[in-house]
């Protein structure tokens, strides 16, 4: 599942949480296992926000409310109730002026302020003042903006290319975007002109010439030229990224092929486990499969997370390891808890200290907390026993 941002990896965090055995210093928090993105990964201690990087150096302090991942060197901070934006190297681009500001696209990034939306340049200018009541961000060149009510679209500079007639405009992906009017949704182009009329209770973005529509009350997939790819008779469809489906029917969950074949329908639950592969439930245990229908594990697991570096975490006996795609044990299940991979590294815990693994369970960086001493956590770089050990903490926050 995604979300407006346009980032390189989708946020996944572990909150691993420690206790101070310290009355007078209270409950101390550390949460680690960010995803590493553009080099760095995300820590927060004691509800501050900063950056390690892979040697596990603390590259940016703890000292923000907030931050995204960075994403084309920059990423979107709150400072307080104010958000800002900060470059790779720490230094700000943005003032700490805003109520609001998205992720950079097509060197637009989306703000707030004021009650109004606007868009700044990759230099932190206001190159599209705060006039609209709604917007969203940058797709395609286009952006989706509302005033009085209505809804209509935007080209770089600011200059209307669709006018505000619609009740809502989604993002343009490959030239299409989902239009509302009235209750009805339909599809239009980025030129203006109509693809689908607006006639379905719901409908989603294109994906390989698919989308799911609502209609009488039941879910179908559609194609670009509005064919019936699948029947309306479904209580819940998810298309993948393959051009597969999964979809639910009176209780059960099934399988839809990229031609639209209906495979499987018989399991408690089916969810995406990406890159092609689906995880499965059946008498309350996990397994996995392809698109396709083949099983590539037993279902013996209480939990499978979806692939990322090509391995997924699993939960057996309250233990975590990691399996490849064809279902093999690669990193053995033995931690407390886990996270997914991202640049060769995945964050897992251990009895009562945190590891960045590579993904033949190799420590490469180990985060442990003082609780008899002092207000600070260290983090110890495995591969270079040179390196003096990075101490992050949260006195003078």
């Amino acid at each position: 599942m995604k979300n407006i941002y346009t980032v390189l990896i989708t946020l996944i965090t572990l909150n691993f949480t420690i206790n101070s055995k310290l009355a007078a210093q209270g409950s101390q928090t550390i949460k680690v296992g960010y995803k590493f993105s553009e080099g760095y990964s995300k820590i927060q201690f004691n509800g501050k926000y900063g950056f390690i990087n892979k040697r596990g150096e603390l590259a940016i302090p703890c000292v923000f409310d907030y931050t995204s991942d960075f994403s084309n060197n920059f990423a979107i901070v709150r400072y307080q109730d104010k958000y800002g934006v900060i470059s790779i190297n720490g230094s700000q681009v943005v003032d700490f002026d805003y109520d609001y500001i998205e992720a950079f696209s097509n060197d637009r990034a989306l703000f707030k302020k004021d009650g109004k939306f606007g868009f700044l340049n990759i230099a932190g200018k206001e190159i599209i003042p705060a006039t609209y009541s709604f917007a969203t961000s940058y797709s395609e060149n286009v952006a989706s903006v509302e005033k009085n009510g209505k809804f209509g679209i935007i080209n770089l500079e600011g200059k209307e290319i669709i006018n505000p007639e619609y009740d809502f405009i989604g993002n343009f992906i490959d030239g299409i975007a989902v239009i509302k009017k009235g209750n009805k949704y339909g599809y239009v182009k980025s030129s203006g002109e109509i693809l689908i009329q607006p006639e379905y209770e719901m409908a989603t973005t294109f994906s390989k010439n698919k989308a799911l529509a609502k209609l009488n009350g039941k879910y179908g997939i559609i194609s670009k030229q509005n064919q019936k790819i699948t029947q309306f008779e479904y209580e819940s469809i998810n298309i993948l990224n393959d051009g597969s489906a999964i979809y639910s029917k009176d209780g059960v969950f099934g399988l839809i092929s990229k031609k639209g074949k209906v495979i499987n329908g018989t399991y408690e639950y089916i969810q995406d486990a990406e890159g092609g592969f689906v995880s499965f439930m059946e008498n309350k245990k996990w397994g996995l499969m392809d698109t396709k229908g083949n099983r590539l594990t037993e279902t013996k697991y209480d939990a499978i997370s979806g692939f990322s570096d090509g391995l997924a975490y699993v939960k057996q006996n309250n233990k975590f390891g990691y399996i490849n795609i064809r279902g093999e044990v690669k990193v053995p299940v033995v931690y407390d808890e886990a996270s997914d991979f991202s640049f060769g590294l995945a964050a897992v815990k251990f009895r009562n200290s945190y590891f960045y693994i590579n993904a033949k369970a190799k420590e490469k960086l180990e985060i442990t907390v003082d609780y008899l001493s002092k207000d600070e956590i260290k983090v110890k770089n495995l591969e270079n026993h040179n390196q003096q050990n990075t101490l992050i903490t949260s006195t003078g926050l």
